[in-house]
């Protein structure tokens, strides 16, 4: 069965957005191979991430991630099954609107986790430009 992941995490001073560039062609090709669908947003502070694909592969990918030393203060926003994928492609997106870093802080927050966090997170995914 399909599941959706949602992720967030502030990069670590080991990150730098000049390099943005080295997360990209890596992440497509390694999410293609595994059949993992999605959308990587960059804030310029913040990333944001919903991922699509078996559970056992998003599984493995997640613990990529928490090894990952570009990664700092990361959060598993929420996860659900679903019928059918939102980005049926893997996706890197760049927005700095002030409101999403808002939004997503709230989504990162553990004092109100957003029950129904992909009503919230799927609009400014789709407002973000790709790159």
């Amino acid at each position: 069965m399909l599941l959706r992941l949602a992720w967030s995490s502030v990069p670590s001073s080991l990150f730098s957005a000049a390099r943005l560039n080295e997360i990209i062609a890596p992440s497509r090709r390694n999410n293609e191979r595994n059949h993992i669908s999605g959308m990587l947003m960059f804030t310029g502070a913040q990333f944001l991430s919903v991922l699509e694909g078996d559970d056992r592969d998003l599984s493995k990918l997640w613990l990529s991630l928490e090894r990952d030393p570009r990664h700092s203060a990361l959060v598993r926003i929420g996860e659900e099954r679903c019928g059918e994928r939102w980005f049926p492609e893997w996706l890197m997106a760049y927005t700095d609107h002030a409101d999403v870093g808002a939004q997503i802080d709230s989504l990162r927050s553990p004092v109100s986790p957003a029950p129904k966090w992909w009503d919230l997170i799927r609009p400014m995914m789709m407002t973000a430009d790709s790159m």
